[in-house]
């Protein structure tokens, strides 16, 4: 028995079954994600990684143009990314502690005691734990609006920090999002929730769903392509 490899030419292997007629290879920051039907063989699936060897060396050898991401030292002055637009992050010292927007920053308040790596955890703590909450909130907003006009009723709406995709939807009815796409401009994050949801009608990637995601978002394929490109900078941004 042939089993799936866990790596590629040094890119980490994601296998996601789904109800889809087809195999599809997608490289998602570091990750090669492979997208398959439910009961494809595992076989069957190192056959297409082998197969497709040399179209993920190209995509291996484009990944090292890419300049190295410079992690984010959490201080005052820096961007970060929300709904599209750059906030500057504003860290003050007080006891009242966490990161809310006003004022047009991302203010970070911290205890005066903390210094050092144990100052920089703690900012960076703050900043995902409003970034999943702020998600949360306008993500079940934009669902509320969208399964409204799409004519679906989820059963109930999660986040989650995903390595290598946007969202998920389960028989069901449940609906969990990356919350890092709450970082990308308000029409991309309207597509990703459009698309998890016209799979509570087609639990697939045939031409009724896209038909279906295009009746709801007429520019779907620019906006798949802009996740695409920008979907490393929407993770590594904290």
């Amino acid at each position: 028995m042939t089993a799936i490899p866990e790596e590629v030419l040094g890119l980490r292997v994601e296998v996601v079954r789904s109800i889809r007629r087809t195999a599809a290879l997608h490289i998602v920051g570091s990750d090669l994600q492979v997208r398959i039907p439910e009961h494809l063989e595992d076989e069957r699936v190192a056959a297409i990684l082998k197969q497709k060897r040399p179209w993920i060396r190209g995509k291996v050898a484009e990944l090292k143009r890419v300049p190295p991401h410079r992690s984010k030292e959490l201080v005052s002055g820096e961007s970060f990314p929300y709904l599209g637009r750059h906030y500057r992050l504003k860290v003050q010292e007080g006891h009242q502690v966490g990161v809310y927007l006003s004022g047009g920053y991302l203010k970070a308040t911290i205890r005066p005691s903390e210094h050092g790596e144990q100052r920089e955890a703690r900012i960076q703590q703050y900043l995902q734990s409003w970034y999943r909450t702020s998600a949360l909130e306008r993500l079940q907003e934009k669902t509320n609006r969208y399964a409204q006009q799409i004519g679906v009723s989820p059963t109930g709406l999660s986040v989650r920090n995903f390595r290598s995709r946007w969202g998920s939807c389960d028989k069901r009815g449940q609906v969990v999002f990356n919350w890092n796409i709450i970082k990308a401009p308000h029409s991309i994050v309207d597509y990703v929730v459009i698309h998890e949801l016209c799979h509570l009608i087609h639990p697939n990637h045939s031409k009724d769903f896209w038909q279906l995601v295009g009746r709801h978002d007429t520019n779907y394929n620019e906006h798949r392509q802009w996740l695409r490109t920008h979907s490393k900078d929407l993770i590594t941004q904290t």
